[in-house]
């Protein structure tokens, strides 16, 4: 049968609810005066957990599909812009706009900054002390590469002479192009927000002092040891049921 690895706040969960089916075996015995560690307390804190961790997942799988979209909007982008650039440059414009739209160009395809040392160089500089570090890529941002993209195409649109026959390269074209990849990326932006806020939720209920999930299940099984005593059969029952 095949099994499916929990994370660390999903297992908290589940060993909770495990707790809670114990405690129910031990009637009226168990009856702390707190009232976050009786049985409704438990398992208010149980069904709040399982919100948290779902609402969490659905925001990560968002977050997710919201970051592939955005990659596969950007497949061929580096493609296009150098096409873009070659076309101006038969174009016959002059040598300081083509050195400025090139300026640009190398910001929207994230040219490395310099080039990547190979194991062997790595391994020569570390030899002599010298700990190398590699720059992958030129300091540009999604949000950058799309301002520049931006200024490219306001640079191109004011050349009489960029007009190339092949559809994908117009101006008009390009700037639509630059208008999905905006909205892709703001659904990015947005559903990590969302994300971010839906984990810190999640980790509040559950790691919190005092309140959270992982605290009181904690406490509920002290509370046994107390009743019954660290050797008894009841203690043995959730000593095992462990939270992290």
């Amino acid at each position: 049968m095949k099994t499916t690895k929990l994370s660390g706040n999903e297992q908290n969960v589940v060993n909770l609810e495990a707790l809670i089916a114990v405690i129910r075996t031990f009637g009226p015995a168990y009856n702390p005066y707190k009232s976050w560690l009786t049985i409704p307390g438990l398992a208010e804190l149980l069904e709040k957990g399982k919100y948290e961790i779902n609402a969490a997942n659905i925001a990560e799988v968002i977050y997710n599909n919201a970051l592939s979209a955005r990659s596969m909007a950007f497949d061929g982008f580096d493609g296009l812009i150098t096409r873009s650039i070659n076309a101006l440059r038969i174009s016959g414009v002059p040598a300081q706009t083509l050195t400025q739209a090139e300026a640009l160009v190398r910001e929207l395809r994230g040219k490395r900054a310099s080039a990547l040392l190979t194991d062997e160089e790595l391994a020569a500089a570390k030899a002599e002390g010298n700990n190398a570090k590699q720059v992958v890529r030129h300091n540009s941002t999604t949000k950058s590469r799309l301002e520049n993209m931006g200024k490219y195409i306001l640079l191109l649109e004011s050349i009489p002479d960029y007009k190339p026959n092949e559809t994908e390269l117009a101006t008009s074209a390009l700037r639509a192009k630059m208008e999905d990849l905006k909205t892709k990326h703001a659904q990015v932006v947005v559903s990590e927000t969302t994300f971010d806020a839906a984990r810190l939720s999640r980790d509040t209920l559950l790691n919190a002092d005092i309140t959270g999930l992982v605290y009181n299940a904690k406490n509920a099984k002290t509370y046994i040891k107390s009743v019954f005593g660290a050797t008894s059969a009841q203690y043995k029952q959730v000593s095992g049921i462990k939270f992290k």
